[in-house]
């Protein structure tokens, strides 16, 4: 339907002043409404449109997350700590059998691109000590000393820890490994890869890890760090002195 009112000659000349203005703006708002459906209908066609590419561009985003996936999988380090725990049987020489503690470390593997490196991490007295360095919850040892002498000491947090025997302090202390160790190895990884290339050297033997030099690296740029110190030497007993008028005749 035309909702145009179409007159020809001077018809309109013989309406009074205001049925023809009401006639202007009649015409005014059936141009500006066709105007507006004009537009609209552009409009609709370039959303028919978009909605087609962006139905196109969807299925490329599939497509392409997928691959980014698969990339993410293969060629980004992936860190998978474990506590190894060293129990044996012991066969003695009286012939008698018997169950050791053995050497319970935790251990690290980290793997990209299908390559594999183990990282020793540390034994968990070791690993539990340098926590509590880390997190100011025990003091550092004086150069030298061995660290079975130390058992008497107070231990921190994280040495009181039972990780051997419980599920939830072994939790927590691998988080805690994950949280200070995969940044700081992940860094010597884009390094290693920056500086040859690619990181074939990083998983020979060339560049070697050790989970406890990492851990006490981090404690050192602490705050609370405190250097190590030679051990106070022992007082050794003296001579004694001769007394006075001993060796005068007499």
């Amino acid at each position: 339907m035309s909702w145009r009112i179409r007159k020809v000659g001077k018809e309109w000349d013989f309406l009074p002043e205001k049925e023809k203005q009401e006639r202007k703006e009649y015409e005014r708002l059936v141009l500006k409404i066709e105007r507006r459906e004009k537009n609209i209908e552009s409009i609709l066609t370039k959303i028919q449109k978009d909605k087609k590419e962006l139905r196109f561009w969807k299925t490329q985003r599939t497509k392409g997350y997928n691959k980014m996936l698969k990339y993410h999988n293969k060629f980004s380090p992936n860190f998978s700590f474990y506590l190894h725990r060293g129990e044996k049987i012991v066969k003695y020489p009286s012939g008698i059998y018997q169950e050791t503690a053995g050497n319970n470390q935790w251990g690290l593997n980290v793997s990209v691109g299908g390559k594999k490196k183990y990282i020793y991490v540390g034994t968990i007295d070791k690993v539990g000590f340098h926590l509590d360095l880390i997190e100011n919850n025990s003091n550092n040892i004086p150069i030298g000393t061995k660290f079975n002498d130390l058992e008497n000491r107070e231990k921190g947090y994280y040495e009181r820890l039972k990780p051997k025997i419980n599920e939830e302090h072994e939790k927590e202390i691998e988080d805690k490994l994950k949280f200070y160790l995969c940044d700081i190895i992940t860094d010597k990884m884009w390094r290693s890869l920056n500086k040859y290339g690619s990181l074939d050297t990083f998983f020979t033997k060339q560049i070697k890890l050790n989970g406890n030099e990492l851990l006490y690296s981090i404690y050192k740029k602490t705050p609370h760090y405190q250097p190590q110190r030679k051990p106070k030497p022992k007082k050794k007993g003296g001579r004694l002195a001769p007394l006075m008028g001993l060796n005068k005749k007499s």
